[in-house]
């Protein structure tokens, strides 16, 4: 219910186009109860909260909190929430990019004919990686354009580079790293040719 509101993916952002479930609503810890015998009286539980750029901290925790008062105002139950840890706005890295390619729109040389710093910043690490790949090297740097550009589910330092503080004509910023699947799950894995090909 949180991520749907009025009936919209919660404010949905156009860079997670195609990735199945991009935000994460992940109830990780539960306690209750003294013992096994008695019916506990209270409950307490800890939940990680993802959400899409564009929507703000403070609208989350309005959503959040709206909804689980209506749920424990339905069951007659108490509710207490509180916050604490890390609380970060999502950001683009790369505005310029959306779906992994540019966007035709983007601001680009002007008329100048000068090419932007994203696009540059983009293009030099894909050439980079093609050159050091295995795959290219054996097939030649035709295939340098073959890194693919991917939204990130997570947070990381980079935000701190990113359109949100930055002025993306000035500062451009990514992540670079192996290929992994199921992160923060019981089977996360990392490629290790993608380890190898990066490092």
């Amino acid at each position: 219910e949180i991520y749907n509101k009025d009936g919209e993916n919660y404010r949905f952002h156009p860079a997670y186009r195609g990735i199945d479930h991009p935000v994460n609503f992940n109830l990780g810890k539960i306690e209750g109860g003294n013992w096994a015998s008695s019916v506990p009286s209270s409950c307490t539980f800890e939940a990680r909260v993802g959400f899409f750029p564009g929507v703000t901290i403070d609208e989350v925790k309005r959503d959040v909190e709206s909804t689980l008062h209506e749920a424990a105002t339905e069951m007659g139950l108490g509710l207490e929430i509180s916050y604490r840890g890390f609380h970060a706005d999502g950001a683009v890295l790369l505005s310029e990019y959306v779906d992994g390619k540019r966007k035709h729109d983007a601001l680009d040389d002007g008329g100048t004919g000068e090419r932007s710093l994203q696009r540059e910043f983009v293009e030099t690490i894909q050439k980079c990686h093609g050159l050091a790949s295995s795959s290219s090297i054996s097939e030649g740097i035709e295939k340098s354009e073959s890194l693919p550009l991917k939204p990130i589910t997570c947070t990381c330092d980079a935000r701190f580079y990113s359109s949100l503080y930055q002025d993306p004509t000035k500062v451009a910023v990514t992540c670079y790293g192996p290929e992994s699947t199921n992160i923060h799950g019981v089977d996360e894995s990392v490629s290790l040719k993608s380890m190898r090909d990066v490092t």
